[in-house]
């Protein structure tokens, strides 16, 4: 069982009154745990979301009490507080959110790292609560497959790849005459991707769904009230998602569907007209159309907008998702969009305006999961897949039949917008996701060695 924690953490807890205060080896073992699993809430909330580590997270007092006990849970947040670790913001608001609480610059500094659950009485309390939601897990079959698909993943490639990737480019400064390389390394970068890929390499030689558990950034799939599901592989890093592949050795693919959200927002608007018969929208309701099938949204608001045509694409995907989702203000990014689509702009505006600006992204999850989570419930549970929000991790033989059954959901869910002699060949895209044998890292090196030998001979 592992944990995060700050490095020299445990020394450092020496000089706690907490500490102190306790005569036996076990309970001060305990307070150890019970401080790390605190940390280790924070640091695996902050990687999963990908945020970096000073980003307050929420954690309720359900929790705490749950995990740390009614009557220690406060003291074991005075003591982090105390010893300068975390930062507690106290703020909350009944059922909509919880105190939040952060890591300190001087945490930070310190640097996180990996460590074991020493107590017994805590081994003893993790295991069962792990139970518990292994359980519940199970009792859920959707949920299930999820756990059960998880488990088969198997990392092939070295941990070179995505530190190749995320390392910057070296920038030098003559320093007393050498050159020496002062890029500076993206820390919470590197320990999100390292902490990922070291738990699921852990994970290669087993099988069993409950060892997912032990991982420090593993947490139980859960279903949101959209109908979203959120689990571990659902936020891996690129990197090493592609670094990985299905037991014994399958590569993996992925059926997405193309500019998702907006072809979602889209649908729903034809949908609305349709409904409503409203007239003189025609053209848009064409243009529109003509879009979700080619699926070429980003692509067209690029070519037709001198705002968007400089953006790269994560900037330019970003900056249209928060100009349909956020607040309805006369910002640039909206002004584009209402010059470009005015009808749909106007119908997207006028839902925040009445039931507030978080709706479009309500609509936009809980369509996502009616067409999405119902395709993977369908699945056969023999197969493989994995459910990532606006697609499904497969492997080659059964790319044909998720995309038809995704195709064949958005018919049945729009069939007065989408007719039988629409194609919709280019609305769901395969891609191969896993680096093949010709690309691994290991391959090419070994490829290089031999030519290196023959050339030599």
């Amino acid at each position: 069982m592992k944990q995060f924690t700050i490095k020299g953490f445990a020394d450092l807890l020496v000089s706690s009154t907490q500490y102190k205060g306790l005569i036996t080896k076990e309970k001060r073992l305990l307070l150890l745990d019970r401080c790390n699993w605190f940390i280790s809430d924070i640091v695996r909330q902050n990687i999963l979301q990908d945020k970096p580590y000073d980003t307050f997270v929420n954690i309720s007092s359900q929790s705490l009490k749950r995990y740390l006990g009614n009557r220690n849970y406060k003291d074991i947040q005075s003591c982090l507080v105390g010893l300068g670790i975390v930062v507690a913001n106290s703020k909350y608001s009944t059922k909509n959110f919880s105190k939040s609480f952060c890591l300190t610059k001087k945490a930070i500094e310190l640097g996180v790292c990996e460590t074991y659950i020493y107590s017994d009485k805590f081994k003893e309390k993790i295991k069962r609560e792990m139970q518990l939601s292994f359980d519940d897990i199970n009792s859920n079959p959707v949920l299930k497959k999820i756990l059960d698909n998880t488990v088969k993943l198997t990392v092939t490639e070295v941990a070179m790849h995505y530190v190749s990737k995320i390392l910057p480019d070296p920038e030098y400064r003559e320093i007393d005459n050498e050159l020496v390389d002062i890029s500076e390394v993206n820390q919470f970068k590197m320990d999100r991707y390292s902490a990922y890929y070291n738990s699921f390499y852990e994970l290669n030689e087993i099988n069993d769904p409950k060892a997912l558990f032990d991982s420090p950034v593993f947490y139980p799939p859960s279903i949101a009230r959209s109908g979203r599901i959120y689990h571990t592989i659902a936020s891996m890093p690129r990197y090493i998602r592609e670094s990985i592949r299905v037991i014994p050795n399958e590569l993996i693919w992925e059926v997405d569907m193309s500019s998702a959200q907006p072809s979602i927002i889209f649908l729903e608007w034809l949908n609305y007209v349709k409904k409503n018969q409203l007239k003189g929208v025609e053209d848009e309701y064409n243009l529109c159309l003509r879009l979700v099938l080619e699926g070429g949204i980003y692509k067209y608001i690029q070519q037709n907008s001198s705002y968007y045509k400089g953006l790269s694409y994560d900037k330019l995907k970003k900056n249209i998702l928060s100009a349909m989702n956020a607040e309805n203000k006369p910002t640039k990014p909206n002004k584009e969009l209402r010059r470009l689509f005015p009808n749909v702009m106007r119908w997207v505006n006028s839902i925040k305006r009445q039931y507030g600006y978080k709706q479009m992204s309500h609509i936009g999850q809980r369509t996502e999961a009616n067409i999405f989570v119902e395709v993977y419930n369908q699945l056969p549970n023999e197969i493989f897949a994995l459910l990532i929000h606006d697609c499904i991790l497969v492997t080659e033989k059964d790319v044909v039949r998720v995309k038809v059954d995704l195709e064949n959901r958005i018919r049945k869910l729009y069939s007065n917008v989408i007719l039988p002699n629409h194609n919709l060949d280019k609305l769901f895209r395969p891609g191969l996701v896993s680096i093949d044998d010709e690309n691994l890292l290991i391959n090419q090196f070994l490829e290089s060695v031999k030519n290196d030998f023959e050339e030599g001979v």
